[in-house]
C-alpha cells in the first residue's frame, strides 16, 4: 500500500535528511577565527585541515557554526580586549574553544570573563581534534601546554592560493622584559632543514608563489640543531620552481651574528629583498631595561651592512614608545635614530604591560606622554615612508598579485616586497604582471599594468 506524506511532513523529512539528523550523526560545522601574526594564520590552516580530515565541516561565519574556535594573539592588550568582546557576542547555542597564545598568557581572564567550553594551548595541530570531541560530548577540556610542535605534514586548508606560510620554529632565545610571547611559545624548537625544504616543495608544487618563513624570531632558527637561517635559505633557493621567499621578523642581535652569510644568500633572486628587524628603542639604557641583547650602534652596523650589500632592500623596524624608564632624552634618541637610518616602514606602538612580564611591574609613564610620543614618532615615520616610496615612481618591473584590495583593485609585491596597488579584479590574483609605478603614499605604491 502506497504511503503518502503531506507536503509539510515531506519537506520536514527532506530537511532532516539534508542536515544529517536522520539515520546518521549530524556533521558538526566549525568556524575558525584567527588573530595576530602570520604564524597564527598557518596554525589556523592546520586546525582547519585536521578537522576537515576528521569529518568536520569548516564554515565561513560564526552564524553558520555549531562550534567556534578562536585562535588568539596575546601581544597587545587592545587585541586581547577585542577577542574577549567577540567571544562574549557569540550566541549561547554555540560551543566555544579558545586556542593560541592568549591561553598561556591570560587563561585566568578567559576562564573568568567569558563562556568557553574548552581551552587548548598554542600550535595544537591535531590535538585540536581531541578537544573538539570532548566538547561535543559536553566535556570541558583544558590543555595548557606551550610545547606543541605539529609536523609540517599536518593537513591544512590554505587561505590563499598564492601565499604559503611555513613555520620554521617555535619559541625564541630572548628574554625581553616587555614580551609575553616566551610565556606563550616556550623555548626554541626548530624544524629540521629537510622538513622545511619538503614543506616548501609541496607548497610550490601546489601553485604557491610566495613562501613566508615564519617564527617568533627567524634569526635564531636552528640554534638548537647546530644550523642557522642562512643554511636554511641556501637549501630553499635551490628548490626548482618559480617562487619568492619572505623571511619573517628577526631580532637584530641574531641577524648580526650571521650577517655575512645572510647578505650573501639574500642576493639570490628567489629571496625578497626585505627584512624586519625591530630595534624597539634608539636609546641604550632603554634597550638595557628591555633586556635586548644589542646596542644602538650594533643596530646601525646591521643596517649599514645590509644597505651596502643590498642597496634596494626594504627595511622595516619597530619602536615602542613610553617604555618604563624612557626619559625625554631617551625618546629623542629614538627620533634621532629613525631620522638617521630612515627605515622604509616603522611599526610604532605604545607600551602596554602584559601579564607575567617583568615590565608589567615597572613604573609606567603617564598616558598622555606615551600618546604624544607615539604621535610624534608616527608623523616622522609616515613622512619618511612617503619620501622613500616616492623614489619608486617611474620604476617598471614585475609584481606578484597576491591579494584583493579595495574598490576593484588588487595588491601585488615587487622584488623588494613593496606593496603595489593596481586596478583589477580577483582574476589577477596568482599572476605575475609587469607594472609601472605612477604614485606613492606612506603605505604602498600605486601602479598601472603595462602588459
Amino acid at each position: 500500500m502506497a504511503v503518502y506524506l503531506s507536503n509539510l511532513k515531506y519537506l520536514k523529512l527532506l530537511v532532516e535528511l539534508w542536515s544529517g539528523e536522520v539515520g546518521i550523526q549530524k556533521i558538526k560545522r566549525i568556524y575558525i577565527r584567527s588573530y595576530g601574526c602570520s604564524m597564527n594564520l598557518a596554525q589556523s590552516e592546520f586546525i582547519a585541515g585536521c578537522l576537515k580530515e576528521s569529518g568536520y565541516r569548516i564554515v565561513d561565519s560564526i552564524e553558520e557554526a555549531d562550534i567556534v574556535i578562536f585562535n588568539t594573539c596575546a601581544v597587545k592588550k587592545p587585541t586581547e580586549d577585542k577577542i574577549i568582546s567577540t567571544i562574549k557576542s557569540v550566541s549561547e547555542d554555540k560551543k566555544i574553544i579558545v586556542t593560541g597564545c592568549l591561553t598561556m598568557v591570560n587563561s585566568k581572564r578567559i576562564l573568568s570573563d567569558v563562556r568557553v567550553n574548552g581551552i587548548v594551548g598554542p600550535f595544537p595541530g591535531s590535538n585540536i581534534i581531541k578537544a573538539v570531541r570532548e566538547v561535543e560530548g559536553n566535556g570541558r577540556p583544558i590543555i595548557l601546554r606551550n610545547d606543541f610542535k605539529p609536523p609540517l605534514t599536518t593537513p591544512r586548508i590554505p587561505t590563499s592560493p598564492t601565499i604559503r606560510v611555513i613555520p620554521i620554529a617555535y619559541g625564541c632565545l630572548g628574554e625581553c622584559t616587555y614580551c609575553c610571547e616566551k610565556l606563550a611559545a616556550g623555548c626554541l624548537r626548530s624544524y629540521s632543514i629537510q622538513e622545511i625544504v619538503e614543506a616548501v616543495k609541496a607548497a610550490v608544487s601546489s601553485g604557491a608563489l610566495e613562501i613566508w618563513l615564519s617564527s617568533h624570531d627567524c634569526g635564531c632558527y636552528g640554534y638548537d640543531l647546530g644550523v642557522n637561517l642562512a643554511d636554511l635559505l641556501r637549501e630553499i633557493v635551490g628548490i626548482n620552481g618559480e617562487f619568492y621567499v619572505r623571511v619573517g621578523m628577526m631580532s637584530p642581535d641574531m641577524a648580526l651574528k650571521i650577517i655575512d652569510e645572510l647578505v650573501e644568500v639574500y642576493k639570490n633572486r628567489k629571496i625578497f629583498k626585505f627584512i624586519h628587524i625591530p630595534v624597539q628603542s634608539g636609546d641604550d639604557e632603554v634597550l638595557r631595561l628591555m633586556n635586548r641583547k644589542y646596542t644602538v650602534n650594533d643596530f646601525k652596523l646591521l643596517v649599514d651592512r645590509l644597505r651596502k650589500n643590498i642597496p634596494e632592500i626594504t627595511i622595516v623596524t619597530d619602536i615602542i614608545c613610553g617604555f618604563p624608564g624612557e626619559t625625554e632624552n631617551a625618546f629623542e634618541n629614538s627620533i634621532k635614530l629613525i631620522k638617521e637610518l630612515e627605515p622604509d616602514f616603522v611599526n610604532v606602538s605604545k607600551f602596554g604591560p602584559r601579564p607575567g612580564t617583568p615590565a608589567s611591574k615597572m613604573k609606567k609613564l603617564p598616558t598622555g606622554i606615551v600618546k604624544e610620543r607615539s604621535r610624534t614618532l608616527s608623523r616622522l615615520a609616515t613622512d619618511i615612508a612617503i619620501r622613500r616610496n616616492m623614489s619608486w615612481i617611474g620604476w617598471i618591473g614585475n609584481a606578484i598579485i597576491d591579494e584583493k584590495g579595495k574598490a576593484e583593485t588588487v595588491m601585488g609585491r615587487n622584488y623588494t616586497y613593496k606593496p603595489i596597488v593596481i586596478d583589477g579584479g580577483a582574476d589577477l590574483i596568482g599572476k605575475v604582471v609587469k607594472v609601472k609605478i605612477v604614485n606613492a603614499v606612506s603605505t604602498h605604491l600605486r601602479g598601472v599594468l603595462i602588459s
